[in-house]
């Protein structure tokens, strides 16, 4: 009958604290003594429609229309302030049933909503309690309008999320076809030039032709380092990490070369496509590789920040760039040409600052 616990059950009980009004009322404000029961009876139908399983809809309808008529009534018959009971509703309809405007959950909330608000405001003849009449009503709807206005932002980060967790599967699909596609071209190639010049070498041989079998050993030879090399590039072309884990790295090689990092990053990088990621990942690599290796610099800066666009700043103490030509950064500009984005040195010393705008998700 109950569902399963879960970790957010407990943020519901937060709320019951405020029923010692209902309950503590008989003693301090004279509430009729037998409101305990109806008191006792919503804090239950509180806690039974929190665990109940979704399937018992029948029990859930009872017990929904039972806080709500226990709400209308307190307020109307007992004490105006029990209005702000309304609120348990909008927690369960923003957080427990998740439920639309068309719903009856909904439906039935705004009607006792309004007819609440509307006996304080026509048939009370006290100025504040119609003042507070308004009041509670428009920040009741406020709460709930709020309240369901971050839970379908979540909804779409949430679908955002598992979008690009599916784009970055297709992707790496995509790059594992294109690397065993690379294999085979590169090597299937230099495989068979080196078979059939080992053949036509071994022929010379026979023919006692020292000098067309150097030609051939030569020319393998010459076929070998350019394998080497294709290989090498592609090798470092598979190294693909994550902006998490690049940032990781270059924390470990500052530490190593005694340089201070400091690190700002309000960017989810793992939302983000893998064409940005392996964009983000060698700029970093290549921007901080060279105030290790060049700056002479004490102290590092990383921001990274996003919102439509991402930014990459990246600030050293170091000596900074000679008399600027131009001609700085083209390996960056290179990357860039990836995706749509700029570069532009803010300050070329003392001290020295980059910054490099990435349109998100866009192709040039």
């Amino acid at each position: 009958m109950f569902r399963p616990f879960q970790k957010t059950d407990p943020l519901y009980y937060v709320g019951l604290v405020f029923m010692v009004f209902p309950l503590g009322g008989v003693a301090w404000f004279g509430y009729p003594s037998w409101t305990i029961i109806l008191s006792t009876l919503f804090a239950l139908a509180y806690i039974i429609i929190i665990h109940i399983k979704d399937s018992y809809r029948k029990t859930i309808a009872f017990l929904w229309f039972y806080l709500l008529f226990y709400i209308i009534f307190m307020t109307t018959q007992i004490e105006g302030s029990m209005m702000w009971f309304f609120f348990y509703l909008g927690n369960l309809l923003t957080y427990r049933f998740e439920d639309s405007n068309r719903s009856y959950r909904f439906i039935s909330f705004l009607i006792g909503l309004f007819s609440t608000a509307s006996f304080g405001i026509f048939f009370v003849d006290i100025l504040t309690v119609k003042l507070m009449s308004i009041v509670i009503c428009l920040f009741i709807l406020a709460m709930v309008y709020f309240q369901r206005k971050s839970v379908m932002e979540d909804r779409i980060q949430q679908k955002i999320y598992q979008q690009n967790k599916t784009i970055n599967l297709l992707a790496a699909e995509n790059e594992r076809n294109r690397i065993g596609r690379d294999l085979h071209d590169s090597l299937g190639h230099t495989f068979a030039m080196m078979t059939l010049k080992t053949e036509l070498a071994l022929k010379q041989l026979d023919k006692e032709n020292l000098t067309a079998v150097r030609k051939e050993l030569e020319e393998l030879n010459q076929i070998s380092k350019k394998s080497m090399k294709d290989v090498r590039q592609l090798v470092n072309n598979l190294k693909y990490r994550t902006v998490t884990e690049e940032l990781d790295n270059i924390r470990e090689m500052f530490a190593l070369s005694g340089i201070a990092l400091e690190v700002e990053n309000t960017i989810k990088t793992d939302q983000l496509s893998p064409v940005i990621q392996s964009c983000m990942t060698m700029i970093l690599r290549e921007l901080t590789t060279n105030i290790i290796k060049h700056a002479k610099a004490s102290h590092c800066q990383i921001s990274l920040q996003g919102a439509g666009k991402i930014i990459i700043q990246v600030t050293d103490d170091g000596r900074g760039f000679p008399p600027l030509t131009g001609q700085e950064l083209h390996s960056i500009k290179e990357r860039l040409q990836l995706v749509k984005g700029q570069v532009d040195i803010l300050s070329p010393a003392n001290p020295t600052s980059i910054r490099v705008i990435l349109e998100e998700g866009e192709m040039p």
